[in-house]
């Protein structure tokens, strides 16, 4: 996905001639483990707010916002101003909520006299019309929920401050994930690590890869490159390795050769007695063999420099390990 195919799906919030409304549902956590969604009756004031204060925060992150990194999850580089795709064909379990939910059918009514906010593990608020809408998710956190017996709270009424007697649900202007036409875009993709097993997808999806690199007879010690991956900061560089790369459709001898003539990088590999396959004996050797198979190693024509494409920074490798 585009970021102009993204902003054609939330500019609905932006819409003068056709009608925007607001859902908002709650995600509760029951008794069994299992979920259940509610919807929340809402007062019109706080529709309007709300409505407000998300045209704003999505405006100001993906239409005013012309640093915005946007690109695949699967192979993008975690910066401050970001937002992803998520391109993976594994779907994070704990949101499977999101793939079944239909904001227009009838969900049970959330009731203050049978419900528990303290169950409550996520809020939905879907903006548009039936035509064309789009779904915020916000985790709540435990800190996301006032609770009236851990905190005194002083509520005033005229001119008299009462006791809190009730827990408070707090919704504030962020956003961590957007659902549209059954695409996942993650804003907050702390959370998505935290509370939603992203960490163990990209360990599977790495673990799949590395399959994929087997096939290629490069490597010696395979092995050694699937215990590395579960150490999730180098899952994520295994992850980013396309599969349609150039290099990954070499013959075996021209990477080897590749390795063997780079005045660099041939003295962080190693190779077998047969002189045929990468044996990787150290970290080094297995962060720089994965950057091969991305094919971030480059060449400048015009400085005769070596570069790693990630971030064209000048490829230098320090002599001892």
């Amino acid at each position: 996905m585009e970021i102009n195919e993204l902003r054609e799906l939330l500019n609905i919030i932006n819409s003068e001639d056709e009608p925007i409304g607001i859902r908002v549902h709650l995600v509760k956590k029951n008794d069994d483990e299992t979920e259940s969604l509610l919807i929340a009756d809402i007062s019109q004031e706080l529709s309007e707010d709300l409505k407000d204060i998300f045209k704003e925060t999505i405006n100001r992150k993906f239409f005013d916002n012309e640093e915005l990194n946007f690109s695949n999850i699967s192979t993008a580089l975690e910066t401050s101003n970001a937002a992803f795709y998520y391109d993976i064909d594994e779907f994070p379990e704990k949101l499977n909520v999101l793939q079944n939910f239909d904001t227009w059918q009838d969900y049970d009514e959330f009731s203050f006299s049978n419900d528990d906010l303290e169950s409550i593990k996520a809020i939905l608020i879907t903006l548009g019309n039936q035509d064309r809408y789009f779904t915020i998710f916000k985790h709540v956190y435990p800190v996301t929920i006032v609770r009236q017996d851990k905190m005194l709270g002083f509520v005033p009424i005229g001119n008299r401050f009462e006791k809190l007697n009730s827990n408070i649900l707090q919704i504030n202007n962020t956003i961590d994930f957007i659902y549209a036409s059954e695409s996942l875009i993650v804003n907050n993709i702390k959370t998505l690590s935290a509370a939603y097993g992203y960490k163990e997808i990209v360990k599977n999806q790495a673990r799949e890869k590395i399959e994929m690199i087997g096939k290629l007879d490069l490597i010696e010690n395979l092995d050694e490159l699937t215990e590395f991956v579960d150490n999730v900061k180098y899952a994520k560089r295994v992850l980013r390795i396309n599969p349609d790369s150039p290099v990954m459709h070499l013959a075996k001898t021209r990477i080897i050769d590749f390795v063997r003539n780079h005045s660099k990088l041939s003295r962080k590999i190693r190779f077998n007695e047969n002189d045929d396959r990468i044996v990787l004996d150290t970290d080094v050797s297995k962060v720089i063999t994965i950057g091969i198979l991305n094919d971030d190693y480059l060449k400048s024509n015009l400085t005769d420099l070596d570069y790693e494409s990630e971030k064209k920074a000048e490829f230098n490798i320090e002599d001892d390990e």
